[in-house]
């Protein structure tokens, strides 16, 4: 970081009040700032008679905004094309850029980084709630920057590994798709082959109720929706938990909430939750095993011919599942040997797409990490 200067805020960037009266006749461009760096978009185009505060600013494309009220949550960047000529009140502020100084996409990977949300929670007064951006302590933060030279050489790095990136997910949604497809037509063959049976053959309704002991500490399972499973709610003691008759949940029993099922909200109970505890307004199924592999099902759970049928069952008011309704789903029950081949070549499909999660969660963090590295002077 040698050749690195400081510079206050104020050298490369100028204030800018390009103020109008908005006219009932005409249509504008409203404009909305994310937080946490997320950048800037067109919000929506409005009659002129249907916007309150009639005096307004206009925001140019290439133009630094902020919000002197939500910079603090990183709500700053870059006006993108689409939004210029935009209007904003005068809660947000606008800025032209000393190029010579600061090149554009370089402040954009400092917004990206959320380097001005530090700069505006030093900059900003108030009580906690409302604080607000003080304009000229803003201004007089000071910040390194390296030659524009060198700013251009990080700018093509990141821009390089962002594109890498990109093609590696594009790669990934692809391969997605194709392990979807054959999921979908894997079912399908199983159904032609083998028809449907109602699921109850394979499956019984529980009723493993207890009476909660007030000085005993209980586990309670959350059903998460999208068929992401079954975790842990939370712990309790049993004098926390109102109602004092709950179900006794066993690792591998068939869980089904009662109204967020619609949404997917079922799943097999995992080992480390055996003995947690659900209320009344969840079903639970144990397996017969020489019938149903539950691994099978779980798989078979995530289609969108099991998924088509909870949602049809439920009523438009009151779309809760009943017991009985999930009993009589319809599935391909091929014989338990069958089941268990089934269950071995999707368990190393499974497998890849963990995989996919896990590489995409590393890609994720790859540009945070190279930004980082950047304006330590390090990249």
């Amino acid at each position: 970081m040698k050749d690195w200067k400081p510079y206050r805020l104020g050298d490369f960037l100028e204030r800018q009040y390009d103020s109008i009266s908005v006219d009932s006749l005409i249509k504008y461009k409203r404009i909305t700032i994310k937080t946490k760096g997320q950048g800037i978009e067109l919000r929506d185009e409005v009659e002129g008679i249907d916007i309150g505060t009639k005096n307004q600013f206009r925001a140019k494309h290439n133009q630094f905004l902020l919000s002197k009220i939500d910079a603090m949550n990183g709500a700053f960047g870059i006006v993108p094309a689409e939004c210029d000529g935009g209007i904003i009140t005068g809660n947000f502020w606008t800025y032209d850029l000393n190029e010579e100084i600061i090149d554009r996409e370089y402040l954009r990977l400092l917004c990206i980084k959320q380097e001005f949300t530090k700069f505006s929670l030093a900059a900003s007064e108030g009580t906690t709630n409302r604080k607000y951006l003080r304009e000229n302590k803003f201004l007089n933060l000071s910040i390194s920057l390296p030659p524009i030279t060198e700013q251009h050489r990080i700018i093509s790095k990141i821009e390089s590994v962002k594109k890498r990136v990109e093609e590696v997910k594009k790669l990934r949604e692809g391969q997605e798709k194709e392990l979807a497809n054959f999921h979908y037509s894997y079912f399908k063959n199983l159904i032609d082959e083998f028809g449907l049976s109602s699921l109850g053959e394979g499956i019984e309704l529980c009723n493993d109720f207890i009476k909660i002991d007030d000085e005993v500490t209980y586990s309670l399972c959350r059903v998460q929706t999208k068929t992401l499973g079954i975790v842990l709610r939370e712990k309790k003691t049993g004098f926390e938990i109102k109602t004092k008759k709950q179900q006794v949940c066993k690792a591998g029993e068939f869980l089904v909430a009662e109204m967020d099922a619609r949404f997917g909200g079922y799943g097999i109970v995992p080992d480390e939750l055996d003995g947690a505890i659900v209320s009344s307004h969840y079903f639970l199924y144990s397996f017969k095993e020489e019938k149903l592999n539950k691994k099978y099902l779980e798989y078979f759970s995530r289609t969108n011919w099991f998924f088509e049928q909870v949602v049809a069952k439920g009523s438009t008011n009151y779309a809760a599942i009943r017991p009985k309704q999930v009993l009589n789903y319809q599935i391909p029950l091929p014989p338990i040997e069958a089941q268990n081949k089934i269950v071995s070549i999707l368990d190393k499909l499974n497998f890849v797409k963990i995989n996919h999660i896990e590489i995409n969660e590393e890609l994720s963090q790859l540009i945070p990490a190279l930004l980082d590295k950047a304006f330590k002077g390090e990249l």
